[in-house]
């Protein structure tokens, strides 16, 4: 799949270096495919400059870090494509280096960072309901007032062997009054 993609990418670049030659010229292909990724590398510095003064923002809480945090990644992205030599592709990274491009991108890249996060964390053991497998108990919280006492419990016990009884269901932790 990979190597696939490698040819891919060279027949598209071979193939728009050969069509500027056949239409422009030898020379004329050698000077746009330098100029590309010359203006490619300023707008590069131009707007990284700013993505990375709103990352800078948002650590200090200033934002909300979601854009800025998606921005430095389509930068990463139009960073890679600029490096990568060929027109076609320099072209593309100044593409996803505009603004309105990147805004329209925003939420399939948090999207997929999202569901990298969540891939990570299984893997690490680590779940969207805690720290360890158990079982879930459906409950509403209601917020006492300041007058009563905030450690007295209001309930029903359901099960006098369940977790939390002493039992060999207890996972150490600390048992109610």
């Amino acid at each position: 799949m990979r190597l696939a993609a490698v040819l891919l990418y060279l027949a598209v670049e071979i193939g728009a270096f050969v069509a500027m030659t056949m239409t422009l010229g030898f020379a004329w292909a050698v000077l746009i495919s330098i100029a590309a990724a010359v203006a490619g590398f300023a707008m590069l510095r131009w707007q990284g400059a700013k993505v990375f003064g709103s990352l800078r923002r948002a650590a200090r809480n200033e934002v909300d870090p979601t854009a800025p945090l998606a921005d430095t990644a389509l930068v990463a992205g139009a960073s890679f494509l600029l490096i990568v030599p060929g027109v076609v592709s320099t072209v593309l990274g100044m593409i996803a280096l505009t603004p309105p491009v990147r805004h329209l991108l925003r939420p399939a890249v948090a999207a997929f960072g999202a569901r990298r996060v969540v891939v990570a964390m299984d893997r690490a053991g680590v779940y969207a309901t805690g720290f360890a497998r158990g079982p879930v108990i459906d409950g509403t919280v209601v917020d006492a007032p300041a007058a009563q006492d905030p450690t007295v419990i209001d309930g029903d016990v359901m099960s006098a062997t369940g977790p939390g009884s002493g039992t060999s269901g207890d996972r150490g932790l600390p048992r109610g009054r």
